[in-house]
């Protein structure tokens, strides 16, 4: 919810939903990230994992009626989950990093951007 809190419309793929739940979980994780958007790493050289339990969590967000699914492509936050990140994000004891972290690079993860890292286009 943090992630598409802070994508433009609200809203994201799972390509990037995937890559920004992997990415946040560790330092090393979301230093890569921002190396890529910085242009310091290719997205090549950045690690890509699928998630489980982010599926596991979409599902249950939208049984919650907090996303909604287009689909099965994007995942959209409804004005409920919307609240319900905001409330999240603004909490000073939860998730700093994290949230500052999904803050500074969800608006700039282009869906381009996703297209280049999980095809390793780079690599050809």
């Amino acid at each position: 919810m943090l992630a598409l809190l802070y994508s433009k419309g609200k809203k994201s793929n799972f390509q990037k939903l995937q890559f920004l739940a992997h990415a946040v979980r560790l330092p090393e994780g979301r230093e890569e990230v921002r190396g890529l958007l910085s242009g310091q790493y290719r997205p090549s050289d950045v690690s890509v994992r699928v998630e489980p339990s982010l599926n596991r969590a979409v599902a249950l967000a939208h049984g919650l009626k907090l996303v909604t699914i287009d689909r099965g492509v994007s995942v959209t936050l409804t004005d409920g989950g919307k609240s319900a990140a905001e409330a999240i994000a603004k909490a000073d004891d939860l998730l700093k990093e994290e949230v500052q972290f999904l803050r500074d690079v969800a608006p700039r993860m282009t869906d381009a951007l996703m297209k280049r890292v999980w095809r390793l286009e780079d690599l050809l």
